[in-house]
């Protein structure tokens, strides 16, 4: 096997059968079969791609001779054709020709076993029919030898009676029917074979026989450039049906070269066949990102959810794909009906893509059509979209609440949890705030029991997020049947257990009437994650503030023993008297408040999409150092990256000394 380098291939510009006629006669002094397979490195931009490619071997005295008698075959093609308009006389002759053969596909089809069809074959005289007759045919011979397969595997029989009743004075008029075929200059019937040989259960077919036949002939077809787009992607699709996924590999050159033929009828249908190739697979995604291009906006919805299907199917990360898809979606969202764009919503769900004109789009749906929408798996899934991606949008949050408010008592529990959790864990509070927590109140104390127990543990984190804190509620969570319960499952996680800290110790600091904290400290030390990149910016910055906390001291990773042991009540940095060094974590703030003050670096997943807003946790962290009776300052990790001079740096601590919050 050999191996040919071709640098800079231009997909939209050279002509691929060009390259194929140069392999082809550099490789007929090595092989001596048919077909032979070699390798083609093909640098795009950065990429560079090894790619197979069909090789076809031909002696050299058949090129001459299709050279020398090249006008001889023209001549000869041109005399047939001319006499076979002769025999048709007229527009009539023509149509009487083409009822003749209606006529025979008809009678195959009254044929009821495969006797009756081979009888009639005999009739017909094959040497007069078409490919698509016989094509036909061997179609009913495989429809009604597998249908015998059904019938005797429904009733339990010996898989021995399932064999094709056809014998060897059959086979030759099957051979017979494959090389009228063959001959023939109906290439949908030439792949019409193929795919008729993958769902051959029984093997009505001589497989290895057709098999090898039709493969030849379709990489022979495609090697002369016969082959349209439909055509290519059955066969792949009928190769990687056969396991001949080597095979279905090697025709991607011919869709490269037909890449003119690709329109918005037939784009999908190309991207069908994505997941059965391997390593042209880019290469085709290439050719589609720049097809999109010319006719995004003629796709169907059904075909836009197809496409996205097919990506997240394949793995292709194609940028250019999905922001032509969110191009589509905010031109044609006001068209789309409410199954459709939960469909959408959830492939780009599935993807793990976003941008703003998605965003845009969905808050111009939602502000159109809140009160009209019926389906809650529509708002569902946007929530959830929503929540995955931080957006914290204010449309789509009261088109929410205004849903929760009308259609709030037909929803299941599980539903319930995903339209009210993103409200708590991005820090939206809704505007209509009576209407909206009496809804939810009652749809708690109807649903309670019916909540599973991480869905009860999300909703009462959401409501003491928000400060609303349930007071009737946390007495179910804290007794020994609800907890035994959300252990028994299996959810002795980290995670489970913080969300029940943060539930305690929510209602501990901001609840008057609440009698806690339920849960025990932790009384052993125990190892705490803290991010990198907070230590990593604090030492950058330590000179700048040590100049702006001049006379005080600075402690970094600080825990203080009021609060639980969880990473997110680490106080990056803790700047204290110096008397107070040693005593810092045992300090009752609230008999010094202002005293010291807390300083957080928010990393970029603690913002809101928009990088506007804390999502919740962070808020709650703030308003919690702040309950203690600390002072709070914010920094930003990206705005501290993005400073570049000394200068600047100083005057952004300096501001945000300025508007650091006081203890509450």
């Amino acid at each position: 096997m050999s191996r040919i380098v071709i640098q800079q291939f231009f997909f939209n510009r050279i002509n691929y059968l060009n390259v194929l006629k140069v392999i082809n006669l550099t490789q007929n002094r090595y092989k001596a079969d048919k077909f032979g397979h070699t390798f083609a490195l093909i640098q795009e931009g950065s990429e560079i791609r090894e790619l197979p490619l069909i090789v076809r071997n031909v002696c050299s005295n058949e090129i001459c001779c299709n050279e020398c008698t090249k006008t001889n075959v023209i001549d000869i093609n041109n005399d047939e054709l001319v006499n076979k308009l002769n025999n048709l006389k007229n527009e009539t002759d023509r149509k009487k020709a083409d009822e003749e053969i209606v006529d025979v596909i008809r009678g195959f089809k009254k044929c009821s076993s495969v006797k009756s069809l081979i009888d009639l074959l005999e009739i017909v005289m094959l040497d007069e029919i078409t490919p698509a007759v016989a094509l036909c045919a061997l179609k009913k011979i495989v429809e009604l030898e597998n249908f015998k397969l059904h019938i005797a595997s429904n009733k339990l029989s010996s898989i021995l009676n399932t064999k094709p009743n056809i014998d060897y004075t059959k086979t030759p008029i099957l051979e017979k029917l494959l090389e009228i075929i063959m001959k023939g200059d109906n290439n949908s019937a030439v792949v019409g074979i193929l795919e008729l040989i993958s769902i051959d259960r029984v093997r009505v077919l001589p497989f290895d026989i057709f098999k090898n036949k039709i493969s030849e002939e379709i990489l022979c077809r495609v090697t002369e450039n016969k082959l349209n787009i439909d055509d290519l992607c059955r066969s792949i699709d009928a190769f990687s049906k056969l396991n001949e996924v080597k095979t279905a590999d090697q025709l991607w050159i011919g869709i490269m070269d037909k890449s003119d033929q690709i329109n918005e009828k037939n784009v999908i249908q190309v991207f069908r066949i994505l997941h059965l190739l391997k390593k042209s697979r880019k290469t085709i995604m290439k050719l589609l990102e720049r097809c999109l291009k010319r006719f995004w906006h003629y796709l169907s919805t059904d075909d836009l959810i197809e496409m996205l299907y097919t990506l997240r199917l394949t793995k292709c990360n194609s940028n250019i794909i999905l922001k032509t898809t969110s191009r589509w979606i905010n031109t044609n969202i006001h068209t789309m009906s409410e199954n459709n764009v939960t469909s959408i919503v959830n492939e780009l769900n599935n993807s793990n893509y976003v941008d703003i004109g998605i965003i845009r789009a969905l808050e111009r749906y939602i502000k159109a059509k809140h009160s009209t929408i019926n389906s809650p798996l529509l708002m569902v899934e946007i929530m959830n979209y929503c929540s995955k991606f931080n957006i914290r949008s204010e449309n789509i949050f009261e088109g929410c609440a205004n849903y929760i408010i009308q259609n709030g008592s037909n929803i299941t529990p599980s539903q319930f949890r995903d339209l009210f959790w993103p409200f708590g864990q991005l820090n939206y509070k809704p505007k209509s705030a009576l209407e909206f927590w009496t809804k939810v109140e009652s749809i708690m104390n109807k649903e309670f029991n019916n909540f599973k127990t991480q869905e009860t543990l999300d909703l009462l984190l959401s409501c003491v997020y928000l400060e609303k804190h349930p007071l009737n509620f946390v007495q179910s969570v804290f007794n020994t049947s609800f907890l035994h319960n959300l252990f028994e499952y299996g959810d002795k996680n980290d995670y489970t257990k913080i969300k029940l800290k943060m539930i305690d110790q929510c209602m501990t600091l901001e609840c008057d009437h609440y009698r806690g904290p339920m849960l025990p400290k932790d009384k052993f030390a125990k190892s705490i994650w803290c991010d990198y990149r907070i230590k990593r910016i604090l030492k950058e910055i330590n000179s700048t503030l040590e100049n702006t906390f001049q006379g005080y001291k600075i402690s970094y990773s600080t825990i203080l023993s009021r609060l639980p042991l969880m990473s997110i009540y680490i106080i990056d940095a803790l700047v204290h008297p110096n008397k107070f060094e040693i005593n810092s974590r045992y300090i009752n703030f609230k008999q010094h408040p202002g005293l010291c003050t807390a300083i957080l670096v928010h990393l970029p997943e603690h913002y809101c999409w928009e990088k506007e807003h804390l999502i919740g946790i962070e808020t709650t962290r703030i308003r919690h150092f702040r309950k203690i009776g600390l002072n709070v300052m914010s920094i930003n990790y990206e705005k501290i990256l993005e400073l570049k001079y000394p200068a600047e740096l100083t005057e952004y601590i300096n501001n945000r000394y300025k508007n650091m919050l006081t203890p509450c």
